[in-house]
């Protein structure tokens, strides 16, 4: 009985601790309530860009080649011979690229300027022309190489440009696509002045059959190619679309190729012979 009164006198204390332990236990409940999940904060930014594979297989799900070091990769470019060709790196907060003409924040392309018109018959294209640009450039056909990169057009010919066979041609449903090279050591190439196209311009492609696919811009990107926009470009559309392709962004001598890829939209929206 000796011990009693020491025990008796803890009692308050005790009692004041494991109050005041209660309300510390409520009011971390009641934050942890009231707080956004990690979860919420997350999904309400929208889900993060997956980078595209840099050696993925031939033909991925949405049925493009992989572009990660090309197409315009130019392992003899050297932007001193041209140092507009590429154009400046358009850099947003956080060092992510921004779209040069308007955004193209979705997985889809944006939307067609102009009414697009029904597609055509299968027939591959022999010449690309787009007046803004000064462009009027025989096309080969190209594919995809062993290490699952897209081909691209021979430097010795710079001023070609290549259309990607195992997609559609030109005119046709779906998103047909041609490619070429900014620049080389010699100097501008086929698409230097790809950059400058914008909503509303016009693309013309000669078909192999005599007819001609006109097609309207309808918006532009640049686009790492750490992240390059496989389904935007290569995915499924419900009309005959046209993208073109080079590079741009800063060009890495290590490397000797660019950063970033420029990517046009076009829509399908006339059509004839000659």
């Amino acid at each position: 009985m000796s011990g009693g009164k020491p025990r008796a006198a803890m009692l308050p204390v005790l009692l004041t601790v494991g109050s005041l332990a209660g309300v510390g236990a409520v009011m971390a409940g009641l934050l942890l309530y009231l707080s956004p999940s990690q979860e919420t904060a997350s999904s309400a930014a929208g889900p993060e860009p997956k980078p595209m594979v840099a050696r993925m297989a031939p033909v991925d799900a949405t049925g493009g080649p992989s572009t990660a070091g090309s197409p315009g990769t130019d392992p003899a470019a050297d932007p001193a011979t041209d140092s507009g060709a590429a154009g400046p790196a358009t850099v947003g907060p956080g060092g992510v690229n921004v779209p040069l003409v308007e955004a193209v924040a979705t997985a889809a392309p944006p939307s067609p300027v102009a009414v697009p018109v029904a597609p055509l018959g299968k027939s591959a294209p022999t010449r690309v022309r787009i007046a803004k640009i000064g462009v009027d450039a025989p096309l080969t056909s190209v594919g995809v190489e062993k290490s699952g990169e897209i081909e691209v057009p021979p430097l010795s010919r710079p001023r070609l440009a290549g259309w990607y066979r195992l997609g559609p041609a030109p005119g046709e449903m779906g998103p047909a696509v041609i490619l070429g090279h900014v620049n080389t050591r010699s100097g501008p190439a086929v698409f230097s002045r790809l950059r400058e196209l914008g909503r509303g311009d016009k693309i013309t492609v000669v078909r192999a059959n005599g007819s001609k696919a006109v097609f309207t811009v309808d918006g532009a990107e640049q686009a790492s190619k750490n992240r390059f926009p496989t389904k935007r470009v290569y995915g499924h559309v419900d009309r005959p679309s046209l993208r073109l392709i080079t590079c741009g962004g800063v060009f890495n001598p290590r490397t000797r190729s660019y950063t970033d890829n420029i990517i046009v939209y076009a829509t399908l929206t006339a059509s004839g012979r000659g």
